[in-house]
């Protein structure tokens, strides 16, 4: 049986994603790329995957995250966080949405390690595990592909 509250987590990580797609709309197609592994985690926890989405579900958002840190919107995401916390003005091309999004992709990382220790079987590292590495890094290089030919000329990384 697959854990419910990662099929909720993927979902509203997927939400968050496409909401700030909507707020933003020159990131838009950027957006939408970036919220397919997590819809394919949803898919995948629904239809019962259970190895695979779990891990997919662990790897894929570390991806992510690194690769917001790399290119430098990480702790900015965070920054616009609090000033819409704090009701100051925000900046152009800004949303809350975004660091939102990473706060559920964090805890997707969470219930998926928990569901993964409780539902699987098998070992941690194994054919799994690189499958959803080689996914998870196929992911990253897209996102960063994609980055540094069109969403960097617009502005910085959502």
């Amino acid at each position: 049986m697959s854990d419910r509250g990662v099929f909720v987590v993927a979902f509203t990580t997927v939400v968050l994603i496409v909401a700030g797609a909507f707020a933003i709309p020159q990131y838009f197609p950027f957006e939408l790329v970036k919220s397919l592994v997590f819809v394919a985690i949803a898919i995948m926890v629904f239809f019962g995957e259970d190895n695979y989405s779990y891990m997919l579900g662990i790897l894929a958002p570390i991806v992510g995250i690194l690769l917001n840190m790399l290119l430098g919107g990480f702790f900015d995401e965070f920054a616009v966080l609090w000033a819409s916390i704090t009701m100051k003005p925000l900046p152009q091309l800004e949303t809350p949405l975004h660091s939102l999004a990473i706060l559920t992709e964090i805890l997707l990382i969470i219930l998926c390690l928990r569901a993964w220790r409780k539902q699987v079987t098998g070992p941690f590292f194994g054919k799994v595990f690189g499958i959803s590495l080689a996914v998870s890094l196929a992911y990253g290089a897209v996102l960063a592909g994609w980055y540094m030919a069109g969403v960097s000329t617009v502005g910085r990384l959502p």
